[in-house]
């Protein structure tokens, strides 16, 4: 019945299908009720002919996978909250709405409101489910805590989807972790707040202490900061430049709490239990302190994919080494994936889940040439050539991801890696000691903190003076969901290829690299072929882009400001060449076009049949109209809302269409 050596492989393949037939098929209840019946059904009716025909039949095997199919549709339906009838959404009237709730999650801070994602019980008396994005102005927001319960009054509103389809899509991120309304509290609002004696509560109560004991060693607020994120995952708190720096180098992933910091960990629990293998119950004890250590630290730093997937994985490893069997890393990531995915099927979406996966699958598969090319008699030299070897490995296997998801590759990345790593791991390793040692004499504590502020100054300066060679960081690189299939296809044959260097392995990497180059001829020369006028919805600021063939040209107001949103464009049109210049009262593309701005002067010989209103100008749209008869008037995302919708009143009494990018996304004539 087996199809391979791993049977859990194809049965998490056949789940993952069912998961991303249901996200992009929307299967009815009843349809997948039906499926799902039957193939139990089937399932049951092979099983018995298998039985009392003694025969292992692939038609047996079918309904497994039929089984799984259907098991992947059937949790992707029940894990959307939103289709519940219990959601905190069905019971929202018009007016204002009581809200309770419990505080589950602090999400990085805004320049003025700190964002919490709150769990709601309660909705106007009624018991409901569903998570809101609640944002709290930063004056009266300091007494919200983890796991407090609280009482708010508002209206939630459904977030936003993204108006700019070649931007980064939050709205889909927040929806994966059931965040689909949003509520902004004004600075008077009523708090009520309720103490709950919940586990969450707890957990923060003390990461909280264990973050005051940091403070003792009295660092430096980036260097504290940096410590905090490294040992007790708190990334909320790194500034923008510390972040960029780590980013543009290739080496963010250190600052993510996952398999690098719980392997570490994991042996540091080993070495202190270890003696308890001499007693009788030696192995079943260090097991179970092992998984109780093991999942506190991952509560203790907030359960994200990456540390879950980690931390899985090591649970899987501890029980087989109670059991005394052999470690077959496949079968482990895969049941690991199984396992995660069946909890929150939503983490199939998550970047930091498929990354992870991504570099420990290539490690995994790649480990019987680290392990050779990296032999060395010489110690410094293993381990260098360990750490290049390990790094090159891991980059490669999500290298495609990265560019599809970042747009950008760092050259340097061995390098980085290579000073960066064995920092990090020591700054791990004595940032982890750094709680019990607050309570040592001031002598001690003082010394430590000497190590680790040296440490931390010695790696952001690092990656700072990494990050001046900008040459070597090639940026906007144009990579399409195509391209990634192409490019893990071209790495699984090289992978064979290294296994066994024939004639015939080293075709299909060249039938790879073929299948990967004609796919980006394709996307090149059919992604949007047409010349183009779009109008973007970019916040507080005016941005046209005038599109031909593979060449743009771009009018904005402020380069700084819209400068992200015209390179997400430039990457998924695959344009070649790109220039900014200021945005002028008139154009023409078709039609003419008049830009009237925040001066409101309109004053034109041309006759437009298109009016670009932004930055909120005061104008009479009734005697504009009068003047100009404009065959359509379009608002862009940098006027006020209570602008535009006075200006859509006057285009619906005067039958004039009106476009507001801030309601139906950007404008675009082809």
């Amino acid at each position: 019945m087996r199809f391979i050596k791993l049977p859990i492989i194809p049965i998490l393949i056949v789940f993952v299908c069912g998961i991303l037939v249901e996200t992009y098929s929307s299967m009815t209840s009843f349809v997948a009720f039906v499926g799902a019946s039957s193939s139990i059904i089937i399932l049951c009716v092979s099983y018995i002919y298998h039985i009392k025909k003694h025969k292992n039949s692939i038609f047996f095997g079918i309904p497994i996978y039929l089984v799984f199919f259907f098991l992947g549709i059937v949790s992707k339906k029940e894990s959307n909250q939103l289709e519940h009838e219990s959601h905190f959404s069905k019971q929202l009237t018009p007016s204002s709405n009581l809200l309770k709730g419990c505080i589950v999650e602090r999400v990085k801070p805004s320049a003025y409101y700190t964002k919490y994602v709150v769990e709601i019980e309660q909705t106007n008396g009624y018991e409901t489910i569903g998570k809101l994005l609640v944002f709290a102005p930063k004056k009266n927001s300091h007494h919200l805590t983890i796991g407090t319960k609280i009482t708010i009054k508002g209206k939630p509103i459904f977030i936003e989807p993204v108006y700019n389809p070649y931007q980064f899509d939050y709205t889909n991120y927040l929806n994966n972790q059931n965040i689909y309304h949003s509520l902004a509290l004004k600075e008077n609002a009523k708090i009520e707040l309720q103490k709950a004696k919940n586990w969450r509560y707890f957990i923060f109560k003390i990461k909280e202490t264990l973050l005051e004991q940091l403070k003792t060693y009295k660092l430096k607020e980036d260097d504290y900061n940096l410590i905090a994120a490294l040992v007790f995952g708190e990334r909320t708190t790194l500034s923008a430049e510390v972040t960029k720096n780590y980013t543009q180098t290739g080496v963010i992933h250190i600052l993510a709490i996952s398999g690098l910091h719980i392997a570490l960990f994991y042996s540091i629990i080993l070495g202190f239990l270890n003696p308890l293998k001499k007693y009788k119950k030696g192995k079943l004890i260090i097991f179970y302190c092992s998984l109780l250590i093991l999942w506190g630290y991952a509560l203790l730093t907030g359960l994200s994919a990456s540390i879950l997937r980690a931390v899985v994985v090591f649970s899987l490893i501890a029980y087989g080494r109670l059991k005394n069997r052999s470690i077959n890393m496949g079968n482990i990531l895969a049941t690991s994936a199984f396992i995660i995915l069946l909890y929150n099927p939503n983490y199939l979406f998550d970047i930091g889940f498929q990354l992870s996966y991504a570099a420990v699958l290539s490690l995994v598969f790649f480990q019987p040439i680290i392990s050779k090319l990296s032999y060395s008699k010489y110690i410094i030299l293993l381990k260098t050539k360990q750490i290049l070897l390990v790094t090159l490995v891991a980059q490669l296997g999500v290298l495609p991801l990265s560019l599809y998801y970042f747009g950008q590759f760092p050259l340097l990345f061995l390098v980085t890696n290579l000073i960066v790593i064995p920092l990090s791991s020591a700054l791990l390793l004595i940032g982890l000691c750094l709680v019990p040692i607050s309570f040592l004499p001031d002598t001690i504590r003082i010394f430590f903190g000497t190590i680790i502020s040296f440490l931390i100054k010695l790696m952001n300066g690092f990656t700072a003076w990494i990050c001046q060679f900008d040459v070597f960081i090639i940026k906007n690189i144009a990579f399409h969901e195509i391209l990634v299939i192409a490019a893990y296809l071209l790495i699984c044959s090289v992978y064979i290829f290294t296994i066994e260097t024939t004639k015939t392995k080293f075709k299909w990497v060249l039938i790879c690299v073929f299948i990967f180059q004609m796919s980006y001829i394709y996307l090149f020369y059919y992604t949007n072929p047409e010349n183009e006028f779009v109008i973007f919805n970019t916040y507080k600021n005016s941005l046209v882009a005038l599109k031909n063939n593979k060449e743009v040209q771009f009018l904005t107001n402020n380069k700084k400001s819209t400068e992200q949103t015209a390179t997400d464009y430039i990457r998924k049109n695959f344009i070649q060449k790109a220039s900014f210049i200021p945005l002028e009262n008139t154009l023409y593309y078709k039609y003419k076009i008049l830009c009237i701005d925040s001066s409101g002067v309109y004053k034109t010989s041309i006759e437009p049949e298109l009016v670009l209103l932004t930055q909120s100008p005061k104008i009479n749209l009734d005697r504009l109209i009068e003047q100009l008869h404009p065959k359509e008037i379009i608002a862009d995302g940098s006027n006020y809302a209570s602008y535009v919708k006075k200006w859509k009143q006057t285009c619906i009494k005067q039958k004039i269409p009106f476009h507001a990018t801030a309601e139906k996304g950007l404008y675009s004539i082809r």
